[in-house]
């Protein structure tokens, strides 16, 4: 199994000097099977170099993986070519709880937000349900509910022997709970890499409690108590700096020494065997 994080930021794209080293495309994963299945889970900024990857690579067959419909999840698939391609097959999955995918992404590209609509795209597209366990190709897949406002999915991904966890928005301890603590804990117990929300530092927290989103020592306990060694920090803030995430990265290591802390960077990749 094969990752790499295309986009990394939570809210908003943002670019500027000050976020060159972690990115400031929101958040796009793609992720490749050791088969080649090719799939991409949330369509931010970040997938418009998906894109290019897959039509350089002539990657055909795509399945592409919706967490939940908030902008920054979609507003990258007007920019996404193989959508714009007749040889492309899309199989895109999204849950139904409040708004399909199909009803979603036709919401964004509908005239005069966007030129093309979705019913004017000549790739060949399969809409399907998010279901709490299905595969793609090798990969075994599992969703929970996040804590966010409106249904957001947390994505587990299984090779072999190898589990990736990504919960991208979800506030760990939020007081009006979709899911209980435990439950994420028992989620994400014993996998090989979590990448997890930490938009907020302690401090900012106190004032956006209700918004969906974690702290970085909120995330160390959900690794210490599901036992995982190696942990990245995403859905970074648009606020947050490279100077500020470094800060935030030397004091968590100095504090946690014996776990693999990282803050996702656009570009960065991961393989299991």
């Amino acid at each position: 199994m094969f990752i790499k994080l295309y986009g990394t930021r939570g809210s908003i794209a943002v670019s500027n000097k000050a976020t060159q080293k972690y990115g400031g495309n929101t958040t796009c994963l793609y992720v490749e099977s050791r088969a080649g299945d090719a799939v991409v889970i949330d369509a931010g900024t970040g997938i418009r170099q998906v894109g290019d990857y897959l039509l350089k690579s002539k990657i055909k067959k795509i399945s592409l993986i919706f967490t939940h419909y908030h902008w920054d999840h979609i507003q990258g698939i007007p920019m996404f070519i193989p959508i714009f391609l007749k040889k492309s097959v899309l199989n895109i999955y999204g849950h139904k709880k409040e708004a399909s995918a199909k009803k979603a992404l036709s919401y964004q590209m509908t005239k005069p937000y966007w030129p093309v609509t979705m019913a004017d795209l000549p790739s060949k597209i399969v809409y399907k349900s998010l279901k709490k366990k299905f595969k793609i190709g090798s990969l075994k897949i599992e969703t929970i509910i996040n804590n966010h406002p409106n249904y957001t999915l947390g994505i587990k991904l299984t090779e072999g022997k190898n589990s990736v966890a990504f919960l991208t928005d979800n506030e760990l301890f939020a007081e009006q709970t979709h899911t209980p603590y435990r439950k994420f804990v028992n989620f994400v117990k014993k996998t090989k890499l979590l990448i997890h929300d930490a938009q907020y530092t302690n401090n900012v927290y106190k004032s956006k409690k209700g918004y969906g989103h974690s702290t970085y020592t909120q995330v160390m306990k959900l690794v210490q108590d599901a036992k995982i060694k190696n942990i990245v920090f995403t859905h970074h803030d648009p606020s947050s700096s490279d100077i500020s995430i470094n800060t935030i990265l030397k004091k968590m290591r100095r504090k946690y020494p014996k776990y693999n802390i990282k803050a996702a960077a656009e570009g960065m990749t991961f393989t299991f065997k």
